[in-house]
C-alpha cells in the first residue's frame, strides 16, 4: 500500500506541474522538496510512468562475489577429495582448510578466504553438522601448558579393531602419541595392548619425536598396572622414570582431558582404516604413509608460519631437533627382561602424577588405593605427585601442597639414564 500511495503522490505532483507549469505550486500540493520533484521529474521524462515506481535495491554488481567458475572448482575439488581418487590425496580431508591448501598448491593466484570456502560448502550442502560444544561450568582443571615442542606428549590407544583378510579376521590395537605443541605424531599397531607393546611403542616414538618433559595418558591397565599392589609401580611408570619423563595420568572416564590425542585418533581412523588392508603388515605401511602426509604434506591448523616458521609438523621437528631431549642412542628394552621373559625395569628418581577429582567423602583413588584428602574439596581436582626420591606423594590443590602421603615401595632408587 505504501509503495502505491507514494507512486500516486509522485504522479499527482507531475500532473500539477504539467498543467500549471508552476514548480513551487506542485511541491506545495504534495508537501515535498524541490529536489524531490526534480528527481521524479527527470525519472518521468526518461522512463515515463514506470520511472515513478521504486527501483530494486539489490545491487547489480557485487564486487566481492566469488566467481561461478571458482565455486564450481571448489565443489569439484571437494568431491575429488571425498573420493580420494589419487594416491597423493589418499589421506586428505575434505574441509575448507584442505581445499584452500589444494587451491594454493595448484597455483591459484587470487585465493578465496577459508571462511568463503566454508560458506560455499555450506550452501551446497557439503558440510557435516557439528554439535555445539557444551560450556563447562565445572571446577577448574589443572592443565599442563604446552608452549614448545617437547613440553607435553599425549598417548592413547585405539581398539580393538579388526582387519578382514583373505584367511582370517585379525584383531589389533593401534597405539598413538602426539606432541601437543609441535603436532608430531607416532603410531604403532599390535595384536594386543600389553605393557610390553605400549613400552615398545613409546621407545620407538621417542626415538623419532624426542623425549617429552611430561607424558600424559589415561588409566589403561597396561600403563597403571591395575593397582594390584598398593605401593607397586608398573613397568610403564618405571620406563618413564628411567628416561627422566614425568608421567601424568588424567582422571578416569574423562578422555577429553587428552583432547589432542583423541582428535588425532579420530583422524587416523577416518583416513587410514578406510583403505583396504588384508593384514597388519599392510596396515602398518598405510599408517606410515599417513604419518608422512601428516608431517610433510598437510599444513597443520595449530601451527603458524609467523610463530613457528612452518605449518608442517615434520619440518618444525627437524628444525628443533638439536634442542629436544633425546633417547640414549643405544637404549633398548631387551636388557631389562628377566629369565622368565618379563620386563623388570628399576625404579629411578623422578615424578609420576595422578589427576583426580575429590569424591563426596573427601577421598581420591590412585594406584589401586584410596586416600582421604578433605571433604571441603568435594568435586575439586587435585594432583597427587609421587616423588620416588622422597618416597612420598605430595597432593596439590591450585598449585599448593595440602597433604603428603608416605609411599613406601620396595627396592632401591637409581638415577635416570636420560
Amino acid at each position: 500500500m505504501r509503495e502505491r500511495s507514494e507512486y500516486e503522490i509522485r504522479l499527482k505532483a507531475i500532473r500539477i506541474y504539467e498543467e500549471t507549469g508552476r514548480f513551487g505550486y506542485a511541491i506545495q500540493s504534495v508537501h515535498r522538496s524541490r529536489g524531490w520533484l526534480s528527481k521524479w521529474l527527470n525519472r518521468y521524462r526518461e522512463f515515463g510512468l514506470d520511472g515513478l515506481r521504486d527501483r530494486s535495491r539489490i545491487p547489480r554488481h557485487i564486487p566481492n562475489q566469488t566467481a561461478e567458475s571458482l565455486v564450481r572448482n571448489i565443489l569439484v575439488l571437494r568431491d575429488e577429495l571425498a573420493a580420494y581418487r589419487t594416491r597423493r590425496a589418499a589421506f586428505a580431508g575434505i574441509g575448507a582448510e584442505t581445499i584452500h591448501f589444494e587451491l594454493q598448491r595448484r597455483g591459484l593466484r587470487r585465493l578465496p578466504a577459508i571462511s568463503t570456502i566454508e560458506k560455499i560448502l555450506a550452501r551446497s550442502g557439503r558440510t557435516k553438522k557439528i554439535r555445539a560444544k557444551r560450556s563447562s561450568n565445572g571446577p577448574p582443571y589443572p592443565y599442563i601448558e604446552a608452549h614448545q615442542m617437547g613440553d607435553l606428549q599425549q598417548t592413547d590407544l585405539v581398539g580393538p579393531r579388526h582387519l578382514r583378510g583373505p584367511k582370517e579376521v585379525i584383531r589389533f590395537y593401534s597405539i598413538h602419541t602426539i606432541d601437543v605443541a609441535g603436532q608430531t605424531a607416532a603410531a604403532s599397531q599390535f595384536r594386543d595392548k600389553r605393557t610390553i607393546s605400549l613400552g615398545r611403542h613409546l621407545v620407538d616414538s621417542w626415538r623419532v619425536m624426542g623425549l617429552p618433559r611430561v607424558s600424559q595418558m589415561d588409566n589403561e591397565m597396561a600403563a597403571t598396572g591395575g593397582g594390584r599392589y598398593r605401593h607397586s609401580l608398573s613397568q610403564l611408570i618405571r620406563l618413564h622414570l628411567l628416561l627422566g619423563v614425568h608421567l601424568r595420568f588424567i582422571p578416569p572416564k574423562e578422555p577429553g582431558r587428552n583432547a589432542a590425542i583423541e582428535s588425532f585418533n579420530a583422524v587416523w581412523q577416518d583416513r587410514v582404516l578406510r583403505h583396504p588392508c588384508p593384514d597388519l603388515r599392510a596396515l602398518r605401511r598405510t599408517s606410515d604413509r599417513f604419518l608422512r602426509y601428516h608431517h610433510f604434506q598437510k599444513p597443520n591448523r595449530t601451527l603458524r608460519a609467523t610463530d613457528h616458521g612452518t605449518r608442517f609438523p615434520g619440518i618444525l621437528r627437524d628444525s628443533l631437533w638439536s634442542a629436544l631431549r633425546h633417547l640414549p642412542s643405544a637404549f633398548t628394552l631387551d636388557p631389562y627382561f628377566d629369565a622368565r621373559g618379563h620386563l623388570a625395569l628399576p625404579i629411578a628418581k623422578g615424578l609420576v602424577s595422578w589427576v583426580r577429582k575429590v569424591d563426596t567423602h573427601g577421598c581420591i583413588e590412585f594406584n589401586g588405593a584410596e586416600y582421604f584428602i578433605s571433604r571441603k574439596l568435594e568435586r575439586q581436582y587435585v594432583v597427587a605427585t609421587l616423588s620416588t626420591h622422597h618416597r612420598r606423594v605430595f597432593v596439590k590443590f591450585e598449585g599448593k601442597v595440602i597433604k603428603t602421603i608416605p609411599f613406601p615401595f620396595v627396592g632401591k632408587v637409581v638415577d635416570p639414564i636420560a
